[in-house]
């Protein structure tokens, strides 16, 4: 049962002792004041956290003895008020609801009734806080103020995605998984005109085309085996929000154009429906396919791939913007070690800023995870890191101004690896994603020198 703060008015004192030792013994914070005036004060002068329900008491018949309702209303109007009465009448009660009560008990009240309606006031008040504070949360991370990034790239995409959001033109989000196609499509939704209703997803690659379609746009009872109740698909579900189609490469023809249909008519037909739905709503769309040779290949229809992509944002992968590795390094830290006290070391930050992170940075953020675990001593150390991450990588190699052959550019390669390993053949040709074989015909092509003394012969 929620447990609420509850501002309790009733002149007389049997009632109102009675009312508070009651509600005291069900949990919740009880504060009784013995005429309306003493409450209407406290409810003036009360920070703004203030209760959660008022139990007043009419002490009055007609609409006198209600006044006192429209001035709680007035100073908390988020509040709700149980008002009881000796002098019930259905015009009092009527007035009462009129004026914003939730409910108008006559007295004597029933202790199972009161108790119930308090539990469910109380409850119903803390849900719609609950959700106020998670809005206010996720609008709150998807502020550009709050997304972790350095690199200028990144900006100008999350600059491009806030100058889109406002409108309803269609967004279609490029990149390679782990990028954080999803954020970008979140904060499309959150920085719209739709922030304030629903944002849904659907992994197209995910499910069966047949399990997708029922997931985009429901179905009614008995359309097909196991459909034993009609289901609201997640476009009628999303009307007047944002649905985000996260691989929509992987759609099949027949439900492409049933999606087309929704874009350009705003309707849709649920499986097994005989009846045409409406619904308004914005959709982002997502892949790390090459859309263009799907459409050429004949993959997917040209005039869906036009609605989607009214936008483009291309998201660069985290190998293209290391810059943003140490601030995504500390992001991650805050959140899997927030009591604080952990480090990364400089060699091991050097180490995850020289690896490719082929998962992005959503492999990071795995990686960053057990790193935590095994953290020791208050230092996160190449140690704590896995092997692939750890390994120590040749610094990037760069090229003088003029034109060379690709032999050229083959043998400084190779020397410069070889003599960054010491001249160890074994880690050159891991390295180099060679063979030992390869590596030393390769030296004996381009005459390469052996050290004195070579390791790992």
């Amino acid at each position: 049962m929620e447990q609420g703060r509850i501002y309790l008015c009733d002149e007389d004192s049997d009632s109102r002792n009675y009312y508070e030792r009651l509600l005291s013994g069900h949990g919740h914070d009880i504060r009784a004041f013995p005429g309306s005036e003493a409450l209407l004060k406290a409810l003036s002068e009360s920070a703004e956290e203030g209760p959660d329900l008022v139990l007043f008491d009419a002490c009055s018949p007609g609409p006198d003895g209600l006044e006192p309702l429209r001035r709680i209303k007035a100073l908390r109007p988020a509040a709700a008020v149980i008002v009881t009465s000796a002098f019930a009448t259905v015009r009092c009660a009527t007035a009462a609801l009129k004026l914003g009560a939730c409910e108008y008990l006559p007295k004597p009240v029933l202790v199972d009734e009161l108790t119930a309606l308090v539990a469910k006031e109380v409850g119903q008040r803390r849900l719609v806080e609950e959700n106020r504070s998670l809005k206010a949360q996720i609008r709150k991370n998807f502020d550009p103020g709050q997304v972790v990034f350095k690199s200028a790239v990144f900006k100008n995409v999350f600059a491009l995605a806030h100058k889109v959001a406002p409108s309803d033109a269609g967004v279609l989000i490029l990149g390679e998984s782990g990028t954080g196609k999803e954020l970008i499509a979140s904060t499309l939704h959150y920085a719209s005109r739709r922030r304030e209703q629903r944002y849904l997803t659907v992994n197209c690659a995910a499910l069966t085309e047949t399990l997708l379609e029922s997931q985009l746009f429901g179905h009614v009872k008995g359309a097909f085996t196991g459909a034993v109740a009609t289901q609201r698909g997640l476009v009628e579900e999303a009307d007047r929000g944002t649905l985000f189609l996260d691989e929509i490469g992987d759609i099949s023809p027949a439900l492409q154009a049933k999606l087309l249909r929704v874009l350009q008519e705003k309707e849709f037909m649920p499986v097994g429906a005989t009846r045409v739905k409406h619904a308004d709503v914005r959709f982002v769309a997502a892949t790390n396919r090459d859309l263009e040779a799907e459409v050429a290949a004949g993959r997917f229809r040209e005039d869906l791939y036009y609605r989607l992509n009214v936008v483009t944002l291309r998201l660069p992968p985290l190998r293209e913007r290391r810059e943003d590795i140490p601030p995504l390094v500390e992001h991650f830290l805050g959140r899997f070690a927030p009591r604080g006290g952990l480090r990364v070391s400089p060699e091991a930050l050097a180490r995850l800023q020289a690896y490719d992170w082929p998962g992005n940075v959503r492999e990071l953020e795995n990686v960053m995870e057990m790193a935590v675990i095994f953290a020791d001593g208050g230092v996160i150390g190449p140690d704590q890191l896995p092997g692939k991450v750890a390994e120590e990588r040749p610094a990037a190699f760069s090229l003088p101004r003029e034109q060379l052959s690709l032999a050229i550019v083959e043998r400084m390669y190779i020397e410069q690896v070889y003599r960054q390993t010491r001249f160890h053949k074994v880690r050159t040709a891991q390295i180099l994603d060679i063979s030992r074989k390869t590596l030393d015909r390769k030296l004996r092509q381009y005459h390469i020198d052996k050290a004195p003394a070579e390791s790992g012969s």
